[in-house]
């Protein structure tokens, strides 16, 4: 029994269909849409109509779509895969069927397109690709690991090997150094013993060194004495100038032979280990005052400014003649390197810490950098041109073991010759001290 399929109603088939089936004209807009079409994308029918099919399609798909309609041409039929979008604006993934669409006639009035949701089906592949690729890493993860184990195996075995060889080796050197040590013992207790011997020797020269050192110098001073009483008595009975003169160089002499003589024994006793020293709180700003009170009446007549700029509450502990000694070959120091006997000295003090930094600060000929090292050795003189027999070489290194003895430092900056020069010294303050005076600022 044939069947007649110009009485089937198609309209209802294609209507009843579980793919979404939409026509388009030669201008890409919907001419037709079926019902499972419009619950696909979420639009009623009538929304879709007249609509441009391009309105539904991602812009990737827009483009890919325009081709496949340009490559569309006759009876060839073409699948695609592309996306759309819903009403929702999410995205479906949509396989596609085109097929160029004819009248009765055979003229190609439009494309009739068969569309299935294949999203489901892209998501099982996405999540199938990915655990592929899971898989894979995996699997390459494993044999890495397999080959790290391996190499780290083979790295233990080799260190293995290694370590035994050092534990030989740590072996024979433990047993040297068992025989070093032992022997070191030795040696220790031998130079321990010679130490002790030279030590006894040292102390025994030293001893001897400032038993002779005294008694060099009460030799020297002894024939100096009647010189320096009987050369005056000689001058004054002498009527011949120049024979005057000639006393004046021997006396002059003399009294420098004297100096020397007891700057040395002075410097020795400060080299001694024995050297005692009386440490005492001492206001220093008092203590220098009184000094430069009786010491004014030695620079009467002469152009020597002497400024006491130290706080009144500066205290430092000190031994009170030890301290005398520093200022006076300090201030005898500057008078004696003035430029034409015209000088000033300043002299000052800051806190830092728990020490007092002391300047005295003069307008002498000041000094050069080279200098400058070498001014605090023993027989250093800054000028040797000016034959100074005033000057034995030895104040400021005296002034320097003062200084030490007392746990301090001293040092001098000079901006170069003729623009005068700063010494610098420190010395201890009482912790129980607190300076108050608004002008003792603290050193940064």
């Amino acid at each position: 029994m044939s069947i007649d399929l110009t009485s089937v109603p198609w309209d209802q088939v294609v209507e009843n269909l579980h793919q979404g089936i939409f026509v388009i004209d030669k201008n890409a807009k919907i001419i037709y849409a079926n019902s499972f079409l419009s619950e696909m994308l979420g639009h009623p029918s009538y929304e879709l109509l007249e609509k441009n099919i391009f309105e539904f399609f991602d812009n990737d798909s827009i483009n890919f779509f325009k081709e496949a309609l340009n490559a569309t041409t006759d009876t060839i039929q073409q699948d695609y895969e592309l996306k759309f979008t819903k009403k929702d604006k999410t995205t479906l993934s949509i396989l596609i069927h085109i097929t160029p669409f004819f009248n009765k006639k055979y003229k190609h009035i439009g494309i009739l397109v068969a569309m299935q949701d294949i999203s489901a089906r892209k998501s099982m592949e996405y999540e199938l690709h990915a655990k592929l690729d899971l898989q894979q890493k995996s699997e390459l993860a494993t044999l890495n690991i397999m080959e790290d184990l391996q190499n780290t195996i083979s790295a233990l075995t080799q260190a293995e090997t290694e370590i035994r060889k050092k534990n030989i080796e740590l072996q024979k050197i433990n047993s040297e150094l068992t025989s070093a040590r032992k022997e070191l013992t030795f040696l220790n207790e031998d130079l321990e013993k010679k130490v002790k011997e030279r030590t006894a020797d040292v102390e025994k020269l030293l001893k001897q060194k400032d038993e002779f050192i005294s008694q060099l110098g009460h030799d020297l001073k002894t024939p100096l004495t009647p010189l320096n009483i009987l050369i005056p008595l000689i001058k004054e009975r002498e009527q011949d100038p120049k024979i005057k003169e000639l006393l004046d160089v021997i006396f002059n002499n003399v009294q420098y032979m004297k100096n020397l003589v007891i700057k040395t024994l002075e410097l020795a006793q400060l080299n001694s280990p024995n050297a005692m020293f009386e440490f005492h709180d001492v206001n220093l700003f008092d203590y220098l005052h009184d000094i430069l009170d009786l010491e004014n009446t030695l620079f009467e007549g002469k152009n020597v400014v002497i400024e006491n700029n130290i706080p009144a509450e500066t205290i430092v502990q000190a031994d009170i003649l030890q301290v005398r000694e520093l200022f006076d070959n300090l201030i005898s120091n500057a008078i004696k390197y003035s430029k034409d006997d015209q000088v000033k000295i300043t002299l000052n003090a800051k806190r830092k810490d728990d020490l007092i930094v002391i300047s005295v600060k003069d307008t002498g000929i000041g000094l050069e950098p080279n200098q400058i090292q070498h001014v605090f050795d023993e027989f250093y003189k800054v000028d040797y041109s000016r034959h100074d027999l005033k000057s034995t070489g030895l104040g400021l290194t005296i002034c320097k073991r003062i200084v030490e003895k007392h746990g301090g430092s001293i040092w001098v900056e000079s901006p170069g010759t003729g623009k005068g020069s700063t010494f610098f010294f420190t010395l201890k303050s009482p912790n129980k001290i607190v300076l108050q005076n608004s002008d003792m600022q603290t050193l940064m």
